[in-house]
């Protein structure tokens, strides 16, 4: 039986940590710039979750660009809060990526920002958008799209 069809679905835990004394600004809360940091480095996660890594980019001359971000800010943060970020694929081709990311402030029990992007697969060489071929990361991003298919729509997407 294949364990990727028994496995729960369940989003892709892209970041886990708490807010540090440097991110907090002079409204004693987690400024913005400190939410995109923690967005990205989920999403660099997501990625490398299906191989698109440094290693990956460096190899093939392939890579992902961000076509649109939007991001919610919706709770603050504050020193010391544990923070999570729960990432899921929405859809995907060969070249076009959509996902979501809730950043979940796990000290205070509430969802505290909403981050969705597109990013596009590209020929670093050629730099224009291309096709994922790689069977080392095509198998694993069809899979996990086909996992966080079968989870719930995301609260106010």
């Amino acid at each position: 039986m294949n364990v990727a069809v028994q496995e729960a679905p369940r989003p892709f835990i892209g970041f886990e940590g708490r807010v540090e004394p440097a991110w907090i600004d002079a409204n004693r809360h987690m400024n913005v710039t400190w939410y995109d940091h923690v967005f990205d480095r989920a999403e660099t996660a997501l990625f490398a979750a299906f191989g698109v890594d440094e290693a990956y980019i460096h190899r093939f001359q392939h890579g992902m660009f961000r076509l649109e971000k939007r991001i919610r800010y919706e709770r603050e943060a504050v020193e010391g809060d544990l923070l999570r970020v729960e990432s899921r694929i929405v859809s995907c081709d060969e070249r076009l990526l959509r996902h979501a990311h809730e950043l979940i402030n796990l000290t205070k029990g509430a969802r505290a920002g909403m981050a969705e992007y597109v990013s596009i697969h590209v020929d670093l060489s050629k730099r224009k958008s291309a096709r994922v071929t790689e069977p080392s990361v095509l198998a694993p991003l069809r899979g996990l799209a086909a996992l966080h298919a079968r989870l719930p729509a995301i609260e106010g997407r």
